[in-house]
Order: structure tokens, then sequence, then C-alpha cells
């Protein structure tokens, strides 16, 4: 038997169809531009401390002794860069009480120009820097690793007492990315040479 087909009506179901389409597209024109697949395809920073090298360094002598320098280090494990990475301080614990003298202060990179040390950097897949955090001569004040320009008058502590546990909050802020913030706890004796270093919560 010969079956003619005169023609083939969709109807509602390709109405149904187109507008399937037109929302599918839209969806993933918003999914795009809210950055729904950064995730899958961009940066994820790490913040990572160990109580050696090359997170703590021993320094120049200085009168009193070499200066301590205890640094954090940040690393993209994703796979897109991490555009425009600062670190900050946002703040300081004492003896487990926030301290109200310290404000947010911008840190800076280890290991580049110190002209430059301060700048927003990118970070590349796989790649990691150090943040200088604290300083310490043997017998002195911790002190925040900040600006030193003269024109630079803080108006709040920058040094932190020994003899005392500090817990350090430090978040690095981009563009392309959420904020990491990590808390690293540091004691250090006036009567020994023993410090205390780590990363705490």
């Amino acid at each position: 038997m010969d079956v003619a087909i005169t023609g083939l009506t969709w109807g509602p179901l390709g109405a149904w169809v187109g507008a399937g389409t037109t929302l599918l597209i839209v969806a993933t024109t918003i999914l795009v531009s809210l950055g729904f697949f950064e995730r899958f395809r961009g940066p994820r920073l790490h913040i990572t401390f160990e109580a050696r090298e090359p997170w703590v360094r021993l320094g120049k002598e200085q009168p009193g002794g070499r200066v301590l320098w205890v640094r954090l280090g940040v690393e993209n494990v994703g796979s897109g860069p991490a555009r425009a990475c600062v670190a900050r301080i946002l703040s300081v614990q004492t003896q487990g009480e926030r301290r109200r003298d310290v404000d947010p202060v911008h840190l800076r990179w280890a290991g580049v120009p110190r002209s430059r040390a301060y700048d927003p950097i990118d970070l590349r897949r796989d790649q990691r820097e150090f943040i200088d955090i604290l300083c310490l001569v043997p017998g002195a004040k911790w002190r925040l690793v900040t600006f030193e320009d003269p024109d630079f008058e803080p108006g709040f502590a920058t040094h932190l007492p020994l003899d005392e546990t500090h817990v350090v909050q430090v978040s690095i802020f981009t563009d392309n990315w959420h904020t990491v913030t990590r808390y690293l706890s540091v004691q250090a004796s006036s009567t020994s040479p023993e410090v205390e270093l780590g990363l705490v919560g």
C-alpha cells in the first residue's frame, strides 16, 4: 500500500521547542555574565603556612639579632589566572580579644622590587607567591609589615607586644574570585628565642 504524506504540522509542540530554546539561551547568557562558569575554568586561591622555610625566613643581622620574617603563601590551584590580587590584614586579636587600636592594613608581596611590593599582582595557574605579614627583631616587638613611607601616618598601632598570643586575620582579594581568609597565630617570648607560629580556624 502506498502512503502519501502531504504535510506535517508540529502545532503547539513547535512553539514549546522554540520557547525552550530561547529560554536556554537567555539562562546561559545570564549565568555567563554572572561568572557562574568561572568556578570550573577560573582561579582557585589557597593560603598556606608552615612553621619553616620559605614561610619563615631569617633576615639580615641587626642590633639585637637577626630579623625573623613571617610570611603566608598564596597559590593559584585553578585553571585560569587570578587577576589583581591584593593582600590585607583585616583584624588582630590579642589574648582572644580583638584589638581596637589596629586598623586594616595593606600587605606587601615578597620577591618583587620595593617600588611594586604593594601593587596588585596576577597569579597564573600553579603560581605561588608570598606576602610578608610580620617581622621580629629579638627583644623587640612584632611589626606589621605595611607601608614605611614617611607620608604614611597610620594613627594606630603597627607593633604588637611580645609574651602574648596574637591572631592575625589575613584576606586576599581578587577581581575574579571570592575573598580567601586565613588566621595566623603568633607568639614570641621576650626571655627566650622560642617562637610559636601556626594557622588557626
